[in-house]
């Protein structure tokens, strides 16, 4: 080790000149994250739009009157695998895009040829059937079960709440 004029030992000095920064953040990792919530957000809304029309018509029968379990059980999932989507890519945005998504494939299956199952026109004695009450339900909840999810995620990830 040398000694300078003053007695102290010289530290090594490195040739860093600020042109390339030794700990940077890299933006292909923040770039990643961010596909893999639209991604989740997608396999989301698929997974919420085909599970819940599976079994949106699921009926009750208590004392002759139908309940609409199944469209109630729908809208409930649908809305927890949004809020799930949201929470683990922490970000509140992609709880919106998954009902969003889940929302576009109930009405592009209703509008198709395979909606051709849709009950929504019959009555029955001037009472709609319970299965198309279910419909209704399923579609008016998913909306509802979309802008609730946006509402939990935001309060769930709300700049307060991570204290």
């Amino acid at each position: 080790m040398r000694l300078p004029v003053s007695g102290l030992p010289v530290k090594k000095q490195n040739d860093d000149d600020g042109a390339k920064p030794a700990a940077a953040v890299v933006p292909s990792a923040r770039r990643s994250a961010r596909w893999r919530g639209f991604l989740a957000a997608g396999i989301g809304g698929v997974l919420a739009a085909v599970l819940g029309t599976a079994i949106h018509a699921q009926i009750w029968y208590v004392n002759g009157v139908g309940i609409p379990a199944g469209a109630l059980a729908s809208v409930v999932l649908a809305t927890s695998i949004a809020v799930f989507v949201a929470l683990w890519a922490r970000n509140v945005f992609l709880a919106a895009l998954t009902g969003v998504i889940a929302y576009l494939l109930v009405g592009l299956v209703a509008s198709s040829s395979v909606g051709g199952l849709i009950a929504a026109g019959i009555e029955v004695e001037g009472a709609l059937p319970p299965v198309a009450v279910a419909g209704y339900i399923w579609v008016v909840g998913l909306a509802a079960g979309t802008v609730t999810a946006v509402a939990i995620a935001w309060w769930v990830l709300r700049p307060s709440a991570r204290r």
